[in-house]
């Protein structure tokens, strides 16, 4: 599956992000290298066309933003509460969303690759051509949420919850848990190997014989 990239120029100046939003709730067109906020109090703050560089935003809560065209590397976004939000052309390289919340969140044409997720919270959110790569994604909630075009390649899924989430068309083959919380009324058309399916027939209380 082909996720579209963030649509950024190729060149972009240096933005002091603390300053362009004490002047205004959209911010648009920079490189953003450090970052001083404790926690954003605007509604609906507007991110576009951003490049967000080797910045830590741990602990912050959002209220209601958009990232459009943006691309996260190397930053720490552990802790974060982006609750609600609007992720467009995102791509997330090389970072940390440890137990970031994604909860409610439409998410579209997204890539997360290479990045450490454990306890990442997207539950009842909707996500459209996502693409999780490479990443480790232990005890991460996707309770609730609607997968449209959804693949995981790659990554450490132990623990993970898909509670009343449809696996239908999602290939975990190619992933490493040893333990799923899955809805099996959800499992239709889930594709996975062969160790997989005796991992989910044991936890359906299934006696396996050779």
């Amino acid at each position: 599956m082909k996720i579209a990239p963030p649509k950024l120029p190729s060149s972009l100046p240096d933005l002091d992000i603390s300053k362009a939003l004490l002047e205004d709730n959209y911010v648009s067109g920079g490189i953003v290298t450090s970052l001083h906020l404790e926690e954003v109090q605007e509604d609906k703050i507007i991110f576009d066309q951003i490049h967000f560089q080797h910045i830590s935003m741990e602990g912050i809560r959002f209220q209601q933003v958009e990232f459009i065209d943006c691309l996260f590397e190397k930053c720490d976004l552990s802790n974060v509460d982006f609750g609600d939000a609007v992720f467009y052309r995102v791509e997330i390289r090389n970072s940390k969303l440890l137990g970031s919340n994604i909860s409610q969140s439409r998410l579209t044409e997204v890539k997360i690759e290479d990045s450490v997720a454990n306890y990442m919270s997207i539950s009842f959110s909707k996500l459209k051509k996502v693409a999780f790569k490479q990443s480790t994604l232990n005890r991460a909630d996707f309770i609730e949420a609607s997968f449209d075009k959804v693949s995981f390649e790659k990554c450490e899924l132990d623990g993970a919850n898909f509670t009343e989430t449809s696996l239908k068309n999602i290939d975990l083959s190619s992933n490493t848990y040893e333990q799923l919380t899955v809805s099996t009324e959800k499992l239709a058309d889930c594709t996975v190997s062969t160790e997989q399916a005796i991992s989910f027939a044991k936890s359906l209380g299934l006696l396996i014989k050779d």
